[in-house]
């Protein structure tokens, strides 16, 4: 690999990590408003994104096993295996966001208040576990790639 290209990749990676920051800061302001208006199309889109990307993390593991960086593997798949559990985490925001909706219009108080709070701490466990990671997938891409 070039001197050019690895460098390049390297700061590419470098902003990426900035944006998947700014993304997950976005969709929890968005999942707060999201959380009044009841709209579903979010937690589908946001579970088969993260799922895929759990995919595509578990792949990377089972490459890096059969190569020379194989002590790279372990590290990949424990961040895979956050990702999975994110994307079952945004798959239990959608059945909270359901169970919202089944609720009567004006529900009693505490139980209510609970219930939101219940959600926004899952919607927060969801983003802390892809941002982390992603963090661990791309900083091993990283040392992965300065080896070339």
């Amino acid at each position: 690999m070039s001197r050019g290209l690895r460098q390049l990749l390297l700061w590419g990676f470098g902003l990426l990590r900035w944006l998947i920051w700014m993304v997950a800061l976005g969709f929890l302001l968005l999942e707060a408003r999201e959380l009044t208006a009841q709209r579903q199309l979010t937690q589908i889109t946001v579970f088969a994104v993260l799922f895929l990307v759990a995919s595509f993390q578990l792949s990377t593991a089972r490459f890096l096993v059969t190569g020379p960086d194989a002590g790279e593997a372990p590290t990949v798949l424990q961040s895979a295996l956050a990702m999975f559990a994110a994307s079952l985490f945004s798959v239990l925001d959608g059945a909270l966001d359901q169970i919202f909706v089944l609720l009567p219009a004006a529900p009693v108080g505490s139980a209510a208040s609970l219930l939101h709070l219940l959600n926004w701490a899952v919607n927060l466990v969801c983003v802390v576990l892809a941002l982390a990671s992603i963090e661990l997938f791309l900083a091993t891409v990283r040392r992965l790639i300065a080896r070339f």
